[in-house]
């Protein structure tokens, strides 16, 4: 009778866990279950046989059952399969286009180790998938033609042998690994000319990468690096010159200081035969407000110039006065008309991709007219130096963002762009603050600005769609902000034009600056005094230009400036404009005395205070390795890929005629005809 008990208990249990007990006991997928204690269960046995034995076990546990039932019964029924834990992981540190990628399904499962697999692509560039029916899947990324990376999105559905399955998704984002020219075409267009290292260090990094690590950088500013000249009390114009170079050769936040340098160009302060020769630290306060708000927004990089004593010296704007007819006096328009000009707006309305705007007759539209200038100029009165007690006993600190004095500013209606009209009464901040606005949220802003950043980095001649993406940008950087250089500066360095990637452009390029290419031969050369000082007189007659030292507001070159071999094709060269016989003859005589005559390795003594460039690095290479290989080091550094065979083969003619003499004096020679070869005076 035991054993019909044991038995009977058996089969309930079954027909619970088969589902013939209640609903609530019913597995919740359509997964099998798995085996019990079925070893007393005999084939031969029926259903018919099963059925009668458990109503047996009913009729017996009427009557108080019996305790070796209960035996039978300890196990307890079956839980539901569940479905396995899947995590899918990229094996490698850094996903690069163009270089393999092996994804991997790491899966948990307690109840199984028996899988089967299916990958699939869900989004991104099309990949060859190869094998997807594995726990790994080995994939090669396509190597797109953009600067910006790829995001891709792929799955794996991981199935247990019950048929229980997870699915589970990765995101994958690939970016660029630059080979060493495509890393030197960004260095010369962002740095103030790359040094081996850097090239060496962005090697293998993506173009946003490289732009980020900059952008995280600390600003170096140049105020901290100003010294008092030699035996005086106080600093002058070339100590202001010496911070600038110390901080240019040596910063590591190159991008800043380039974007800074072309930022100097736009919104334009000199010392150059006028007051201001006389206060080096406010001109280098002005130039800190550039590199400070170089990633920062545009509106607040217009009211820091605004504010700056040193541009309301240079453009009249400091102690402007209210108009008072008794006196002759009315309200200075200077910096009204530049402000508008040539820091916002410009001339005539423009399309969002930098092209004039027409009216029906086909004349361009005028941005500003008189009304607009005297409205400017109403709200540019009252304002002084700071920390002045008086109007009329200014304190002269040209440091520090200038102040109002409320009396003698003019409170009469004014009008700005677009109809806007700030009504009488208002007084000098409110009247200053609704006044950039206006200006800031001008149409133009966007594509004015952004094609003079382009051609100040990257092309004087970029297409129209490229200054349309650009401006795109500035108007919103994807976020509802207005006048993010930080975006700015990203969409112009990623942009495919930048970067050369798809079609090629019938021009691209841009003249280089003649103080740029000193400035890469002295950072690449290790240029020092061993007093540490870098006096460099009479930039004007050695470069034809120089930090800050602008004959005038309109910098030493105009944007739209065409030659007039040129102007038949349409094309601007803006850097040729200061390229005259005697600038150019003055930049060669300085490439001269400093690649040659001041090549530190030449002499056996050194003066104390001159200027000496170390080719240390590149007379090693050339004893060691010989020529072309200093040649194909120069072809990246100096020329970023773009050496000619002409120039190659020019370059070893030098060298032979050169080959009794030292390598310093060898390398010295061939640094001077890279100076004069035309790939190099060409930033591509």
């Amino acid at each position: 009778m035991n054993t019909h008990l044991y038995f009977a208990a058996f089969c309930l249990t079954t027909l619970v866990a088969c589902g013939g007990g209640s609903s609530d006991s019913s597995p919740t997928s359509n997964n099998t279950s798995s085996n019990t204690t079925t070893d007393t269960q005999t084939p031969s046995q029926s259903a018919g046989d099963t059925e009668q034995t458990t109503l047996e076990q009913g009729d017996n546990s009427e009557g108080g059952g019996n305790d070796d039932a209960s035996e039978g019964t300890d196990e307890a029924p079956e839980q539901p399969n569940t479905p396995p834990e899947v995590v899918v992981a990229v094996t490698q540190p850094e996903v690069i286009k163009g270089a393999p990628l092996t994804l991997s399904a790491n899966v948990a499962d307690p109840e199984d180790s028996s899988f089967s697999y299916l990958w699939k692509q869900l989004s991104g560039p099309e990949v060859e998938l190869g094998d997807v029916t594995g726990p790994t899947l080995v994939i090669t990324l396509p190597e797109t033609y953009q600067a910006t990376g790829d995001t891709y999105q792929f799955s794996v559905t991981v199935t247990d042998p019950q048929g229980a399955e997870t699915t589970s998704e990765i995101d994958v984002y690939a970016s660029n690994a630059m080979s060493d020219v495509q890393a030197a075409v960004l260095l010369h267009q962002g740095t103030m000319g790359p040094t081996l290292e850097e090239v060496n260090a962005a090697t293998g990094m993506s173009e946003e990468q490289w732009l980020d690590t900059q952008m995280a950088l600390p600003a170096t500013f140049h105020s901290p690096l100003l010294e008092n000249y030699p035996d005086r009390d106080t600093p002058y114009q070339i100590n202001r010159i010496d911070a600038w170079w110390k901080a240019t050769l040596n910063a590591d936040d190159q991008l800043r200081q380039r974007v800074a340098f072309a930022l100097s160009e736009i919104l334009v302060v000199s010392d150059a035969n006028n007051a201001l020769k006389g206060e080096p630290e406010g001109m280098l306060a002005y130039y800190d407000l550039l590199i400070e708000h170089a990633f920062g927004n545009y509106r607040s990089l217009i009211e820091a110039v605004t504010l700056s004593p040193v541009m309301g010296t240079y453009l009249s704007h400091l102690g402007n006065e209210k108009a008072d007819p008794e006196r002759n006096i009315r309200p200075d328009e200077n910096y009204a008309r530049e402000v508008m000009q040539l820091f916002t707006i410009g001339l005539d309305m423009l399309n969002q991709d930098g092209s004039i705007m027409r009216d029906d007759n086909g004349q361009s539209i005028a941005t500003y007219s008189q009304q607009e200038i005297t409205g400017f100029a109403r709200v540019f009165t009252g304002w002084t130096f700071a920390f002045s007690a008086r109007w009329d006993r200014p304190s002269r600190n040209f440091s520090l963002p200038m102040h109002a004095f409320p009396d003698y500013h003019s409170e009469l209606e004014k009008t700005l762009l677009n109809g806007e009209v700030i009504p009488a009464g208002v007084g000098p901040e409110d009247s200053m603050q609704l006044a950039l606005d206006n200006l800031f949220n001008h149409s133009n802003v966007g594509p004015f600005i952004s094609k003079q950043l382009i051609q100040r980095l990257i092309t004087s001649n970029p297409t129209a769609n490229y200054v349309e993406r650009v401006a795109a940008v500035f108007n919103d950087n994807g976020s509802g902000v207005r006048g993010d250089l930080s975006a700015v500066i990203r969409a112009i360095y990623l942009d495919d034009e930048a970067r050369r990637y798809g079609s090629v452009l019938a021009h691209q390029g841009k003249i280089k600056e003649p103080i740029l290419k000193g400035v890469q031969m002295w950072r690449t050369l290790d240029a020092h005094s061993e007093e540490g000082n870098y006096f460099t007189w009479n930039l004007d007659d050695r470069f034809g230009q120089g930090p800050m030292l602008s004959p005038s507001v309109f910098n030493f070159f105009r944007p739209d400036h065409q030659p007039a071999e040129l102007s038949e094709q349409g094309l601007f060269a803006p850097e040729l404009q200061i390229a005259n016989d005697a600038a150019m003859i003055g930049t060669l005589n300085q490439h001269y005395s400093d690649l040659v005559w001041r090549m530190a390795e030449r002499h056996d003594t050194l003066n104390p205070s001159a200027i000496y460039l170390y080719g240390h690095s590149d007379i090693v290479l050339l004893e060691a390795s010989g020529l072309n290989a200093l040649l194909d080091r120069y072809n990246v550094l100096y020329f970023a890929g773009n050496m000619s065979q002409a120039s190659r083969e020019a370059f070893v003619e030098l060298d032979a005629y050169f080959e009794n003499k030292s390598a310093a004096d060898r390398v010295g020679q061939l640094l001077f005809m890279v100076s004069l070869s035309p790939e190099f005076n060409v930033q591509y």
